[in-house]
């Protein structure tokens, strides 16, 4: 895509990353968290919400559909999905990996110069290593099972949530000249 720092976050994969043990070393590694190499392109690149409806990465902890049944099988899906894929936000197509931006040391000290300069490329690595760890661990747990449960899961909890949180509005509080709205999606802009 055309990137600066691809080669030095490679090796910082080679030197660092493909060493660590996935729990203590990645996955509770309190650096990684003050430094938003994972949270922020999870942030836009989890559920995003496109002209044409929501659009899913491939992770465990969202509402992607297809099964991941193997690390392999999934890094197929996340590879299209981050570099191929584009949605429409608010009328401009918008290829994925578009929408990661720069991590600033201004606003996250933690960040080194170096990261910085090659923040998007890192915390692109950084959020398919969180995603293939968590493809990992449950294709290790329950393979047979997990994408079923997850599947269900969804369907209980998630799905068509909007149009049940407008519902419930409606019905309860249609009266209410005024409603607060905690950390919505901006569809209820709509």
């Amino acid at each position: 895509v055309g990137w600066e720092g691809v080669d030095q976050v490679a090796e910082c994969y080679r030197n660092d990353f493909c060493q660590r043990p996935i729990v203590s070393g990645f996955m509770t590694d309190k650096d990684l968290g003050a430094k938003r190499l994972a949270s922020m392109p999870d942030r836009v690149s989890n559920t995003i919400n496109s002209a044409g409806g929501a659009v899913c990465r491939p992770t465990v902890i969202n509402l992607y559909e297809e099964p991941m049944d193997s690390v392999d099988a999934w890094w197929a899906q996340w590879k299209t999905f981050v570099f191929d894929t584009t949605v429409n936000i608010k009328g401009k197509d918008t290829p994925v990996h578009g929408l990661f931006g720069p991590i600033k040391r201004s606003k996250y000290p933690a960040v080194t110069e170096l990261e910085e300069s090659i923040s998007i490329p890192l915390q692109t690595m950084v959020l398919a290593i969180f995603d293939a760890i968590l493809v990992h661990i449950m294709n290790s747990v329950s393979p047979a099972a997990w994408h079923g449960i997850k599947m269900s899961l969804c369907e209980a909890l998630n799905k068509k949530k909007v149009e049940r949180t407008l519902e419930i509005m409606v019905e309860t509080y249609a009266d209410t000249d005024v409603i607060f709205l905690q950390e919505a999606a901006a569809v209820f802009i709509d």
